[in-house]
């Protein structure tokens, strides 16, 4: 597996970090390898969206789930959103690349950080043990009690939170259905809309189908009321190719979807779950697929 090095040097590339010249996503994330043990991938690829807004994607030599996780920095803490899955054959980096980010700020006063979560499924949460009982930093729990207390989320799941981390206003409103602890997290400063595993460009699983449906409703509501550029969720599992969707499990997607979605995405995300008699055993678009999964 590649060290830290390779992401120590992708964070120091001046390429990588120039304020002014950075490119909104890059022409390609990590994707993996037809042979992971050749594969000179980083654990994480770093992607700075603006000057405080990063976007981490973890290798799918490392997880096949490859989940993307997202840092907000303001004036007196940062937000990390997800910590990832459990690397293969070794330990999570991820919070040597986070501090390198924040240790990169210069002579800025340091900054408490806040771990918190779209939901609390394992390729989500597995890395929050290397944040644990670390000085000036906050784990947020996964259950619904604990992400309702931590936000003040009282009217869960209706209503929704605010959370400022110094000049920078971040909204959390609750979505579970594919989850039952579930939220999205809205962030007017970079217009990002952080959806979790509630809507990405590939196969979105419900196990509760009337809280995901009422989820969907609120988001688009949500989204209709705020100016959104982008919607970001945790993973890229569809190729560019409409309905089309790679194996399950796959360490290698040389062709795979944008991880970006618009606004329009999560219309036809509403339009499908609205047309939907009940829970869908296997519902194919364009850019996702809805599949009810029967709780354990």
């Amino acid at each position: 597996m590649p060290s830290w090095k390779w992401v120590a040097l992708f964070l120091l590339w001046p390429g990588a970090v120039r304020a002014g010249s950075l490119p909104r996503f890059p022409a390609s994330w990590i994707h993996g390898a037809k042979d992971c043990a050749a594969n000179p991938d980083p654990m994480f690829q770093v992607h700075r969206y603006d000057a405080d807004t990063y976007i981490l994607r973890m290798s799918k030599c490392a997880s096949f789930e490859a989940p993307f996780l997202f840092l907000l920095i303001g004036k007196d803490k940062a937000l990390l959103l997800d910590t990832g899955a459990m690397p293969n054959g070794g330990t999570s980096t991820v919070r040597e690349v986070v501090r390198g980010i924040l240790d990169r700020r210069g002579g800025r006063k340091p900054l408490a950080l806040v771990v918190a979560h779209t939901h609390g499924h394992g390729d989500h949460k597995a890395g929050d043990f290397l944040f644990e009982g670390q000085p000036d930093c906050t784990v947020v729990g996964t259950s619904p009690e604990a992400v309702r207390d931590f936000f003040g989320l009282l009217k869960w799941p209706d209503g929704e939170a605010a959370f400022d981390l110094g000049g920078r206003v971040v909204t959390v409103l609750p979505l579970p259905g594919h989850e039952v602890a579930h939220v999205a997290f809205y962030d007017p400063k970079s217009r990002l809309l952080f959806t979790g595993d509630t809507l990405y460009p590939g196969l979105l699983t419900i196990r509760d189908w009337p809280a995901y449906q009422a989820s969907v409703r609120r988001l688009a509501a949500f989204a209709d009321r705020h100016p959104v550029d982008w919607i970001l969720g945790c993973h890229i599992e569809m190729t560019r190719r409409p309905r089309e969707m790679y194996p399950l499990e796959t360490t290698y997607q040389p062709e795979e979807h944008v991880l970006q979605l618009g606004k329009a995405h999560l219309t036809q995300l509403l339009r499908a779950v609205e047309a939907l008699p009940g829970p869908p055993p296997h519902d194919v678009h364009d850019e996702f697929i809805l599949e009810y999964v029967v709780p354990e």
